[in-house]
């Protein structure tokens, strides 16, 4: 595979065929956060700097054999990479061919009128309030991801969303941001901090960041690994629905 220079990514196939949430890759490809591309044969590999990836191109089937080798060399992985394939080439054998751990990634759509009857606003514990996310939560140290995994840095977040977060005596218990923005669409992260975590935080704050959407014509956009089941029973609850589960593999770095 050949390594891209970011003035060729325009040259990329468009992402706007392949039919599963490719906001991270699209990010990359436009320069608004980080990472790398491979293409060949008209098969491209784009790689977030968080280490989230995608394959699509319409040579993805002649391409198989390079891509594999790619893929299990990983002599570009800084660490470990969770891979994303255009479902069109579903029919390859990833699975026996790749090295790596299988899951599933589930993708939704946003049911508004649901949100609206089960929302009708933020249910906070007492002594919890709502804030925009401020640049002291931008990068919290004990959550899993924090929206600079996203971001090149707080201003071009704060212009692509920003975020919001529940805060009680100066603690910040959990953070809802915008992961990915584009067009009339925003893809939200949730994190809530282990001392504050079953009081209802992530919830309250998503709810928040949702409306906080809807009134600049925004529509939130949610996608999970299916096997975190805390993700998968929250965006249900706030309207989300599901619309397609994917294989998504896990190489290690």
């Amino acid at each position: 595979m050949i390594q891209l220079s970011t003035d060729a990514f325009a040259t990329c196939p468009p992402l706007a065929e392949v039919p599963i949430f490719t906001g991270f890759a699209r990010a990359v490809l436009e320069g608004v956060s980080g990472g790398r591309v491979w293409c060949q044969d008209g098969a491209v590999h784009a790689l977030h700097d968080y280490g989230m990836s995608l394959i699509w191109g319409e040579g993805v089937g002649r391409a198989f054999p390079a891509l594999i080798d790619h893929l299990n060399t990983g002599a570009y992985r800084y660490g470990p990479e969770l891979l994303q394939v255009d479902p069109r080439w579903g029919d390859l054998d990833w699975d026996g061919q790749l090295r790596a751990e299988r899951f599933h990634r589930v993708n939704f759509r946003f049911d508004r009128l649901v949100f609206e009857k089960r929302h009708p606003g933020p249910a906070l514990p007492p002594g919890w309030s709502l804030q925009p996310l401020v640049e002291t939560a931008y990068d919290l140290p004990d959550v899993h991801v924090t929206p600079r995994a996203f971001w090149k840095n707080f201003a071009a977040f704060q212009d692509h969303g920003g975020g919001m977060m529940a805060v009680k005596d100066g603690e910040v218990g959990a953070i809802a941001f915008s992961a990915t923005r584009f067009d009339d669409w925003l893809e939200i992260g949730i994190e809530t901090r282990a001392a504050f975590r079953g009081q209802g935080l992530a919830r309250a704050v998503a709810v928040a960041m949702i409306r906080k959407g809807l009134e600049s014509g925004i529509t939130p956009v949610w996608a999970c690994r299916q096997e975190n089941t805390g993700s998968l029973h929250l965006a249900q609850s706030l309207g989300f629905v599901i619309t397609k589960v994917v294989p998504f593999y896990r190489l290690a770095g």
